[in-house]
């Protein structure tokens, strides 16, 4: 019996061999196939560029010129007209001043009434009244392009020379019609301003 036992447990052998060759021949085949294929492609997207947030930068102007900044961005430059006026007389200062920007002209208006006591610095009062009419010191502009007559309304005006026909100024006027009272009574939204800092001069 031992014989006829013994061809039967090698078959049995090489046919559990053989399965086990067999098994993982397929399993490594369909493995490799379903890593091939099963995988969707990945694609490499660039990075989203966002664009950074602009800041207005501040108007950079040189030391001989007025910067108008807010409203308007202008570096002006002072223009020696003989015809304009400028005079001072005791207590008071009046100037009209011509300054020239990029296509654009102005009027600057100082005005010392009753106030002027020799260099120094003095505090803005509103220039609600039009020119000429109440006490203190005073700083206007005039846009030529729109006519736009720029009043004070905060800021300080500074006398340097001794004969108060320079200085330097750092205002900020409201347009005149949003610094006025209407007919009514009622006070008017104050509108927009206009920042100006920089030397003034008599020619």
């Amino acid at each position: 019996m031992g014989t006829a036992e013994q061809p039967s447990r090698s078959k049995l052998l090489l046919w559990l061999a053989s399965f086990v060759v067999v098994f993982g021949a397929v399993s490594w085949l369909v493995t490799s196939a379903s890593a091939l294929h099963g995988a969707p492609p990945t694609h490499s997207h660039p990075a989203a560029f966002t664009p950074r947030p602009t800041t207005p930068q501040p108007v950079v102007c040189f030391l001989n010129e007025l910067a108008l900044t807010g409203v308007l961005d202008e570096c002006a430059t002072a223009i020696p007209d003989q015809k304009l006026v400028c005079s001072v007389a005791g207590d008071s200062i009046d100037a009209v001043l011509r300054f020239a920007a990029n296509n654009e002209s102005f009027l600057l208006y100082i005005e010392f009434k009753s106030s002027y006591t020799g260099p120094g610095m003095y505090p803005l009062l509103a220039w609600r009244y039009g020119l000429g009419t109440n006490d203190g010191s005073k700083v206007a502009v005039l846009q030529s392009t729109t006519g736009t007559f720029w009043e004070s309304v905060a800021g300080f005006v500074t006398v340097t020379g001794g004969d108060g026909r320079s200085g330097n100024l750092s205002a900020t006027l409201q347009a005149s019609s949003a610094s006025v009272q209407a007919s009514n009574g009622s006070t008017v939204v104050p509108g927009p301003t206009l920042s100006v800092d920089g030397p003034w001069s008599c020619p």
